[in-house]
């Protein structure tokens, strides 16, 4: 293994192990400042919607502004997150500072991610060997282990430990980022950069694909959200919550390893499909769980639903998207699924719990998953059409 892939390892490892500090127990922590399930759902779904306009916005930056680089806008990112992250834990403040404060936390947090993804996506271009979908997968190995561990710490400590935990995760990875190589990238072109509009006028098939997937989201997003009241519906503990995360978490990493090797055997739109019939069984199974071993058995399936798709669609970016559209690309798969899907698990998840209980959650679940699967194979379909039609124009 070279020296760049064990760099990039340890960038996702750090990444995913500080994402779980503020995204793995964000119901534990607002919960412990007092707040309700509907409160928890309006922060969480606050954060998305701020993630459909920020993280457009954020990723334009680095082809607007020319003295702006990935590097640096991590820098600049992850330093607000440490100091926002101390002030509402350490600090007794209002619930409504705490809320607004949380939804800035989950927007920048999730804006960052398609820079994760364009710098391997850069390397891969310049030729050097680097395997997106084995650090993706260590990541969530990362963030499998630091669930569990976490999940202790709080039991021992409380949950403001989850921001002390954040900040030195996140100074690792800045001091692990100067190192890195720098290398020439469509994202050094300060011209020609697209738009959302732009990604959904020329890419329908992508754009659909992402319509499906964003609603299969919302759905594993209320499930994942709201997890620490399935797991206490089912007589568990906080440090069962932990481990049921670890179990749905450390399974993306065997398929994320091999997605290359799956996509040089398969086309994108076939693995696509899988996943999303395997949404259907993760889904389903978690929400008929009636107890914590096949909890654990449909949090298992994230392999083969979350984590084959996102590896997926990550590369389908780089290879079915023009060059000047790839950051916009990989900031639209943020938009449609952190932000408006996760938008409308969370705000939904929690309502419902609160107005007639966690069966309607469930309910809604797998309603919004055979939604998602549907729109994946009616686009699955239209894109096959398309391919026809292109190869007769061709041949005439």
């Amino acid at each position: 293994m070279n020296k760049l892939q064990l760099k990039y390892n340890a960038l996702h490892i750090l990444y995913w192990m500080a994402t779980c500090a503020i995204y793995g127990y964000v119901a534990v922590f607002l919960q412990y400042k007092g707040m309700t399930n509907t409160e928890i759902g309006f922060v969480t779904g606050g954060g998305c919607v701020c993630t459909i306009f920020l993280s457009p916005y954020i990723s334009s930056l680095v082809s607007k502004v020319k003295s702006l680089s990935i590097n640096k806008i991590m820098y600049i990112l992850f330093s607000i997150l440490s100091i926002l992250f101390l002030v509402i834990s350490i600090f007794d403040l209002p619930n409504i500072v705490i809320m607004g404060a949380y939804v800035l936390l989950l927007s920048l947090i999730v804006s960052t991610v398609p820079f994760l993804s364009m710098i391997a996506m850069n390397y891969i271009k310049t030729g050097e060997q680097l395997n997106f979908g084995l650090s993706r997968g260590l990541g969530s190995v990362s963030y499998a282990v630091s669930a569990v561990l976490l999940g202790q710490f709080i039991e021992f400590f409380n949950p403001t430990v989850l921001s002390y935990i954040f900040v030195i995760s996140a100074v690792l990875l800045l001091l692990l980022l100067r190192t890195f190589p720098k290398v020439e990238s469509n994202l050094d072109i300060k011209e020609g950069s697209s738009s959302v509009v732009t990604i959904v006028k020329k890419y329908k098939v992508f754009f659909f694909i992402l319509i499906g997937f964003g609603c299969m989201f919302a759905a594993s997003t209320a499930i994942s959200t709201y997890l620490i009241n399935i797991v206490k519906n089912l007589n568990g503990s906080t440090s069962t919550y932990g481990i049921a995360i670890f179990f749905m978490a450390a399974s993306e990493m065997p398929v994320m390893a091999l997605t290359p090797r799956l996509m040089k055997k398969y086309d994108s739109m076939t693995l696509i499909k899988v996943a999303a019939v395997f949404y259907i069984i993760r889904n389903f199974t978690i929400c008929l769980a009636f107890n914590l071993p096949i909890l654990f058995g449909g949090m298992m399936m994230q392999s083969m639903s979350y984590g084959l798709l996102t590896a997926v669609i990550t590369y389908y970016v780089n290879s079915h998207l023009e060059e000047q559209d790839q950051m916009m690309g990989q900031t639209m798969i943020a938009i449609m699924t952190s932000g408006i899907g996760s938008m409308i698990g969370n705000v939904l998840g929690g309502v419902l719990q609160d107005t007639f209980g966690i069966n309607a959650m469930f309910v809604f679940v797998c309603s919004v998953t055979v939604i998602g699967v549907a729109v994946i194979f009616f686009t699955s379909i239209y894109a096959k059409k398309r391919a026809t039609e292109l190869e007769v124009e061709i041949a005439k």
